[in-house]
This record gives structure tokens, C-alpha cells and sequence, in this order.
């Protein structure tokens, strides 16, 4: 608590006053927590200043797209910004690149660190409540937001400290010093601890604020989180309560996939979670990084920052491979693959897709951007544009962080998991992924086995990988896969085939990201990454 004393030098000509007194007095101009945690607004506040978190830089602003992208084989970076793009292609040479890394690092944590003071706080028997009800909602939220970003912080670095509670000048946390995932092990059963407490108290649906997490949501998150902790039995039960259960009467697959992706067709009926962004405060460029302006920016640079070259950054893009990917099956009614319209800009779209003509990027054709031989190779991200002419740093585009179809291509991973080989339910899974947007069922495949790959363990196993990654690329979600199914020197070797940035991968260390040097020489208990 600030203190501020007052020495009153009484003169006896004004007031009669001969003598001085000291007066403690709080500060009103500022807050404090002697003031603040005192009602049911300050805990809404502070849990609101959790949420704020997905609007900067670090978070999802822009920074995590361009290196969860990256380090995946669906994208890779050219950007001009040299020591950007090598973040992307494991080549880590300044631990604390302030652009990357450290943002990145400060900002979860920061995001974490909130949630626990509204977690320190909202137990307190002398806050008054409108019902218990909604206390325990609002924790509920409060432990999902946590989670939600312990999640991605193991997703980077893996070997993330565990902190419970609001952290001080003086705090220490640590981690392990040769084992990362022993770590990665520890935070991911506490957070299927908050997670599993969240569903009791979180409601079925929201019909206003659906910016706060549903039950649904964290039935997802959980589910995330115990496909990663390879937990296949208790996975199971959180995607049958999506798919079969309670949670089949809110959730269906979106007729029109490009749905999922279009603002104006935002928290439809298969999104289980989404972060909102919003145009509301149209101000400039760095206005993410700015803490104290209430006016801050609350839309998203994602747009922006994939955007194709000559138009915006141009810092992730996408490999080849995916489009060669797609275009392996065509739908049922001998047409390419619709989500390859809607995933990547590239030089023969219009060809492959003349059921769509004059083909536009942000208001010019393909040719007038007047690309060299080896430009005109290259594919862009076309996921999540909005096609604004002129493109602006921000969009209002909701990135859909957990949806139907990741839950439905998981389950029947798990499945194929608990039972050594795909059931039938596991096939009908994929099945409908596939069938909403015109492929075949899988045994009806003109290019994959759909024999093998409906009877046999492994071969439904690799098939899946393809699957997820047509369906989910540039989700953020395919460095997450990668990690699941595990590193060696097979993977490798098969990774290095569709993208180049895998021959500077090594076993042992790049499977998670170095944690920033400075914080490490900082505080003694925390140990950087192996082989960093």
C-alpha cells in the first residue's frame, strides 16, 4: 500500500495550530490490494484482466501464429525479418529475442499470474456474491483461462514452472533440470485437476458474453490436454461427452466448413471456444503492447502477418506439400477439395477451382502482383483473411481455438489408441469430417487404402495425421499433434521431406523451445532447456 504523509506546518495567524501531525493516508488516485478484491466487481475485473491477455503481441495478437505455424511442416517462414524466420526453422540463437521468445514467455505468464489472483481471492468469505452460483462460474473461468495458457506454454517450452498462487518480487519458481517432460507431466495433471473441477460449475451454453467458457469448452481443453498426456481412457470420456453425449445437442459440423473461418459467421454451431476480437478501438499499430490504455486494441494481426508478398508481412506461409495434399482425392462430384479454396492463395487456384472465377487477393489478381518463377511457387495462408481492401493491421476475425471437427478426428484417434485398431465409430468419426465437405468415406477412397486403413492400427494411425492436417492447418494446432505422436529419427527423416526447416532439427533439444536466458540467469531454481 502506498503511504503518503501530510505534515501540516500550522501557522497561528490562519489556524491556530502550533504543533505538526502525521497522517496515513491511501492514495485514491491509485489501487492497491489492501483496496481492490473487496467485491464481486473487483473479482469480475480482475478476471476481465485475464481475458484482456489474448490481445497482445505475445499471446494472440499475432506472435503465437507465426511459431506454432512455423515450427510445424505445414508452415513455413520467409519473413524479412531475419532472426523471425529462424525462430520458425529451430535455429535459436538469442534466447531472449525480445520479438518472439521473451513476449511471448512474459505475456502467458502474465495471463497466469492473473487468473491466480482472482483464484487468491475469490474463496474470500467477506466478498458478497449475487449467488453462489456465479462465484463458482466465475472461478471456473478463472481456472480454464489458466489452463488454457499453461497448455500452450507446455506446447513451447514443456519444462514451464507450476505456480498456484500470486507471484511476488521474491518468488522463485522452478522447473526440472534434465527432464522436461517430468514437468510438461506435473502441470498437465493439474490442469485435468482445474479442468475436471471447472466442467462441475460451468454452464451448458452462454446466451450473452460467449467470450467466458462453456462447459463444452472445457470438456475440449481437456480433452486437448489428455490426448497430449497420452491418458486415452479418461480422452475418451471427455470427447464421447462432446460427440455422443450432453454436448451433441449444442455442437454439430458446420455445413459450410469455410463457415468456421468468415467473421460473419462467428461462435456458430461448431465452436466450442473462440477468442473475440473486435474493431472497437480502431487505433494504430502498437497499441497491443500499451497496458495502461483502456482504449486498447482488441482485434487481431493474424491476417496481417500471413498475408500473402506485396501485400502485408508476409511472415508465415504455407509449404507446398499442403496442396499437393489436397489435391490427391477429389469430392464426390469430381471437384478439388474445397478447403484448399479456402486454406491457401497460390498460383493455379483458378484453374483448380473454376467454379470460383476472378479470383481476388486483397483486390488484385494473382498475375498483377507480377511474381518471379520462384514466387509463383509459393502458397499462401488464406485461412482467416477477410479479403478488406485496403488490408489494415487489424481484423475482427475470431480465432476459433477449439472446434467439432479437431474433437471428432481426436476421438477417433483415441479410439484407435484403447483399441489397438479403429472401430467403427472411429471410421464414422473421420468419415464425417470427410463427408462435410464432399470426399468419400474413406473406404471408398480413389488414393488411400481405405481397406487397410479401416481394419489396421497403424495405417488408420498415419491416415489420421493426414487428416488433421488438411482439416486443421494453420490452427495452431499441428506443432500439438507433432509432439504427440513423438520425435525420432524415422519422424524426422519423413518431416524433412515436405519441409526444410526440420534439417536444422535436433533430437533432444528442439522438441520444445529454449526458455528465455534471462530469466533463467534471474532466478537460480529455473534450468533451461537441455542441449540449450
Amino acid at each position: 500500500m502506498k503511504r503518503f504523509v501530510i505534515f501540516l506546518f500550522a501557522v497561528a495567524a490562519v489556524c491556530g495550530i502550533n504543533s505538526c501531525d502525521a497522517l496515513d493516508i491511501q492514495n485514491e488516485n491509485g489501487l492497491s490490494t489492501g483496496m481492490f478484491w473487496k467485491t464481486q466487481d473487483d473479482i469480475n475485473s480482475g478476471l476481465n484482466a485475464v481475458y484482456g491477455m489474448f490481445y497482445r503481441q505475445g499471446t494472440w495478437t499475432r506472435n503465437i501464429y507465426t511459431q506454432l505455424n512455423g515450427m510445424a511442416d505445414d508452415g513455413v517462414s520467409y519473413a524479412g525479418w531475419t532472426e523471425l524466420s529462424e525462430w520458425t526453422k529451430f535455429k535459436f540463437t538469442d534466447y531472449n529475442f525480445n520479438e518472439c521468445n521473451v513476449k511471448m514467455w512474459k505475456e502467458h505468464w502474465t495471463a497466469i499470474n492473473r487468473a491466480n489472483q482472482v483464484l487468491d481471492h475469490i474463496d474470500d468469505t467477506s466478498i458478497a456474491f449475487d449467488s453462489e452460483e456465479h462465484r463458482l462460474d466465475m472461478k471456473a473461468q478463472a481456472l480454464w483461462l489458466r489452463s488454457f495458457y499453461y497448455f500452450y506454454m507446455v506446447a513451447m517450452w514443456d519444462n514451464v514452472p507450476l505456480t498456484m498462487k500470486t507471484s511476488s518480487a521474491s518468488d522463485q519458481p522452478a522447473n526440472t533440470k534434465d527432464d522436461p517432460t517430468a514437468q510438461a507431466d506435473i502441470v498437465f495433471t493439474q490442469i485435468e485437476t482445474d479442468l475436471n473441477w471447472a466442467i462441475e460449475h460451468l454452464p451448458l451454453e452462454r446466451t450473452k458474453e460467449v467470450a467466458r467458457p462453456t462447459k463444452g469448452a472445457a470438456y475440449g481443453l481437456l480433452a486437448k490436454v489428455y490426448m497430449q498426456h497420452k491418458k486415452w481412457q479418461e480422452a475418451e470420456k471427455c470427447l464421447n461427452w462432446i460427440v455422443e453425449g450432453e454436448g451433441k445437442s449444442v455442437y454439430s459440423l458446420e455445413p459450410k466448413w469455410e463457415d468456421n473461418f468468415n467473421c460473419k459467421t462467428e461462435n456458430n454451431c461448431e465452436s466450442l471456444y473462440e477468442i473475440q476480437f473486435s474493431l472497437t478501438n480502431y487505433v494504430g499499430f502498437d497499441q497491443t503492447d500499451n497496458y495502461l490504455d483502456a482504449n486498447a486494441q482488441v482485434g487481431t494481426q493474424i491476417e496481417v502477418n500471413q498475408s500473402p508478398k506485396g501485400t502485408g508481412w508476409n511472415n508465415i506461409e504455407c509449404n507446398r506439400w499442403v496442396v499437393d495434399w489436397f489435391k490427391r482425392e477429389k469430392t464426390i462430384d469430381g471437384k478439388n477439395d474445397p478447403r484448399l479454396f479456402y486454406t491457401c492463395w497460390y498460383a493455379q487456384a483458378e484453374a483448380d477451382f473454376p467454379e470460383h472465377p476472378n479470383q481476388l487477393i486483397y483486390g488484385k489478381a494473382w498475375n498483377e502482383y507480377r511474381y518471379s518463377a520462384t514466387d509463383n511457387q509459393r502458397v499462401f495462408i488464406k485461412k482467416y483473411s477477410t479479403g478488406v481492401t485496403p488490408l489494415y493491421y487489424w481484423n475482427d476475425n475470431n480465432f476459433r481455438s477449439i472446434r467439432l471437427a479437431d474433437m471428432l478426428l481426436l476421438y477417433a484417434e483415441c479410439l484407435n489408441e484403447l483399441n489397438g485398431g479403429p472401430t467403427s465409430d472411429a471410421v464414422r468419426y473421420m468419415n464425417e469430417v470427410r463427408t462435410r465437405v464432399g470426399l468419400p468415406e474413406i473406404a471408398k477412397s480413389s488414393y488411400y487404402d481405405g481397406a487397410a486403413i479401416t481394419s489396421d492400427y497403424a495405417a488408420f494411425k498415419e491416415h489420421i495425421k493426414v487428416e488433421r492436417a488438411l482439416e486443421l492447418a494453420f490452427e495452431c494446432v499441428r506443432w500439438i499433434d507433432l509432439k504427440r505422436w513423438g520425435f525420432d529419427e524415422t519422424t524426422v527423416s519423413e518431416l524433412k521431406t515436405r519441409d526444410a526447416d526440420f534439417d536444422n532439427f535436433a533430437l533432444g533439444k528442439n522438441e520444445r523451445m529454449p526458455i528465455p536466458q534471462s530469466d533463467c540467469d534471474n532466478n537460480p531454481n529455473l534450468w533451461q532447456n537441455p542441449n540449450y
